[in-house]
This record gives C-alpha cells, structure tokens and sequence, in this order.
C-alpha cells in the first residue's frame, strides 16, 4: 500500500512539475525549435537569446514586473499590519458584540473572492460620484480588499487564542498596557504565523488576474500577470522567458519561506486541536 501512495505521490509531483520544467526549458530554446509541433525539453543549442530580447526590447515588461512588486508588497504590509491589531483584539480584548464580528470575519473568508468583485466595484464607482475620490483604475482598486481581507485576521487570531490568559493578566497586573503586550509579549509568540501569513499573501496576491482585469483599465497599472497573457498572444518568441522570470520570485519565497510556513501552520494546528 505504501509502494502504490508513493507511486502516485511521485506522478502528482511530475504532473505539478512538469510544466515549470518545461517553461524553463523552452526558455532556452530558439524560436524554431519552440515552434515544432513535438514537445522537447532539450535544447538543440543553447541559447539566452529570449533573455536577451526580453531585457533589451521588452522594457515595458520589468516594468509591470514593479507594478505586480508594489501591489504585492503593500497588501502583504497592509494585511499583516491590520491583522495582527484586529487579531489580537478579538482573541485577547473582550467587549460587546466581538464573537459576532469575528463570525462576520469567517463569513467573509468563506466567500469566493469573486463574489465580492461586483459589490467593491460598485462601492469605488460610488465613492468617485459621491465622495470625488477616484479608487477605481487605480492602484488602490487592488490595494483597499487586498489589505482588508479576511484571512490574515482569521489566521493571527487562532494563533494569539492560543496564548494563555495567565500571560495576558499577569503583564496587565505589572502595569502594561494592551499595546505593550501586543509588541513585547504577543508579536514575538506569532512571529512563524506571521511568516507564514506572508508566504500566503505573497503567492496570492503575485498571481491577482480577475481584480486586475476588472478594476485597472490603464494598460500601463497592470500587474505583470496580466502581462503574460500579451506576451503569449502578440510576442511567443519571449514568453518563455519571461514566464520563467515570472516564477523566480515565487520559488524563492516559498524556499526560503517553507520552514516558516510549515512551522506556522503546524503550531497552528495543534493550537486548534487543543
């Protein structure tokens, strides 16, 4: 039985793999090569001719490249920044009405996110006829639910419910305040879930497509995984290459980020089955 789970462990991975494998492969490749019909993974001359072209004539993609960096890193700041606050707040401070925003919370979370497209592109339309504040084609369209999202806070607030009272009290009886105890006693305690809040947000917020697609109409503010999808229709001489380059940051962040997150999740688990 053993021989047969791990018999299909390995092709799941293949299967996940492969693609990657090929991208990068096919990123040294010429263009006559790419453009036969079989699909070959070695390369009858090595070339960095897709690289080449890309860096050179391509400008406009490092480019978007920034906009999907910007975007990425301002919801990942956003998200964590608000999380820990509103976390610690409804697992630690009691007052009216916290076990029905947290149930507010979860609701939200359980929704698909494409579920809540139309209603924010209502809003941003609205607050630009009633407010005079223009959010929508611009980056704050993305910004504003990234930030705001429901997951950080539900993630942080099942890690922070599972540090003692006791602790919580006996700071408070010494003379802290909640703020103090949330930079000096909680933040350190959270630290794996929160790296694994960011390995999160991170892998989402890099592969946005609907948000961008529905709330930008500017070609010059979408993020570079939109871009892609130009690449492969109007220059599939370079999509390869910057497919490959597209990937990078995200192989990075979950190699460098597993241990965290693996950690986070793990100390999490058994948090909740406690």
């Amino acid at each position: 039985m053993r021989r047969v789970l791990l018999l299909l462990l390995i092709i799941a991975s293949l299967l996940y793999i492969f693609p990657i494998a090929h991208a990068f492969f096919n990123s040294f490749m010429s263009q006559a090569q790419i453009n036969t019909t079989a699909i070959e993974l070695i390369a009858e001359q090595f070339n960095l001719q897709q690289y080449y072209t890309l860096a050179l004539y391509k400008g406009e993609y490092f480019k978007f490249f920034l906009n999907s960096l910007k975007l990425t890193s301002i919801i990942i700041a956003g998200q964590i920044g608000v999380g820990i606050f509103a976390a610690f707040a409804l697992a630690k401070m009691k007052f009216r009405g916290s076990r029905i925003l947290f149930a507010i919370y979860v609701l939200a979370l359980l929704l698909p996110f494409q579920v809540t497209l139309v209603p924010n592109y209502l809003i941003f339309d609205a607050s630009e006829r009633l407010l005079h504040v223009t959010i929508l084609d611009t980056h704050l369209a993305i910004l504003l639910p990234g930030i705001f999202s429901s997951f950080g806070v539900y993630l942080l607030r099942q890690f922070i419910r599972g540090i003692p009272d006791e602790i919580i009290e006996a700071a408070r009886m010494d003379g802290a305040g909640y703020g103090r105890i949330l930079f000096k006693i909680v933040f350190p305690m959270i630290k794996p879930a929160i790296f694994a809040l960011a390995v999160l947000v991170f892998i989402d917020s890099w592969n946005m497509l609907e948000q961008a697609v529905i709330f930008l109409s500017s070609p010059e503010k979408l993020p570079l995984s939109v871009f892609l999808e130009t690449i492969y229709y109007n220059d599939y001489s370079v999509f390869y290459a910057g497919a490959v380059l597209y990937i990078v940051p995200a192989l990075l962040i979950l190699i460098k980020g597993e241990k965290y997150l693996r950690q986070g999740l793990s100390i999490g688990g058994l948090k909740n089955e406690k």
